[in-house]
């Protein structure tokens, strides 16, 4: 059995995300936001949905690497199926990988030392933090798009779409959480600095 480039690379980078993330900021995330729910009485209702895409996406790379056709199910896009798109697909992707690791190393120390002690967590501001105030959401984005690039088909597609529509709503809900625990502190940090990429001036 013979296998594609990208179904080795999609497997690869979804085994190598979920041991990172289960290692290190799943690990505390679940403590985190029951914390944040029980102190502010703030209920992340587009979480859930937000979920879903990365099990969605997760499920679409399994099916991919054991049935490479399924790249043809359901209306394939044959103009982006090509090695050039895939080259950027594949990069977008990498970045993404990097970005997360960025988001976790900045974001990490506040999170554990709030669950140590109790504490409100520190607002990050900081690190990857100087340029997007969602880095995380950002990263995701980019991967669900590189995946769209590698397997260009009507599911990818609108799986592409339910993960951009979320991943803003939970944005938003983010930043109404973040506003009622920071107050004028956040404000004049969103003022500075862009939601998912960077400000331009």
């Amino acid at each position: 059995m013979t296998f594609h480039y990208t179904q080795v690379f999609l497997l690869a980078w979804i085994l190598v995300f979920w041991a990172y993330y289960l290692s290190t900021y799943g690990r505390v995330e679940g403590k985190h936001e029951r914390s944040v729910q029980e102190k502010y009485g703030i209920r992340a209702t587009w979480a859930r949905l937000f979920g879903l895409a990365f099990y969605g996406w997760t499920a679409v790379i399994i099916i991919y690497f054991f049935n490479y056709n399924s790249i043809n199910w359901i209306w394939k896009l044959s103009f982006l199926d090509r090695d050039p798109v895939k080259f950027i697909a594949l990069v977008a992707m990498s970045l993404a990988l990097l970005l997360h690791v960025l988001f976790t190393v900045s974001v990490g120390r506040s999170i554990r030392s709030a669950i140590a002690t109790g504490a409100k967590p520190k607002l990050v501001t900081t690190g990857i933090y100087r340029f997007s105030r969602h880095p995380a959401y950002l990263a995701f984005l980019a991967v669900a798009f590189g995946i769209f690039l590698s397997i260009p088909n009507l599911i990818t597609l609108i799986l592409l779409v339910y993960t951009s529509v979320v991943t803003y709503g939970h944005s938003v809900e983010e930043e109404r959480k973040l506003l009622e625990m920071y107050g004028q502190e956040y404000e004049r940090y969103r003022n500075k600095v862009g939601r998912f990429l960077p400000k331009l001036w």
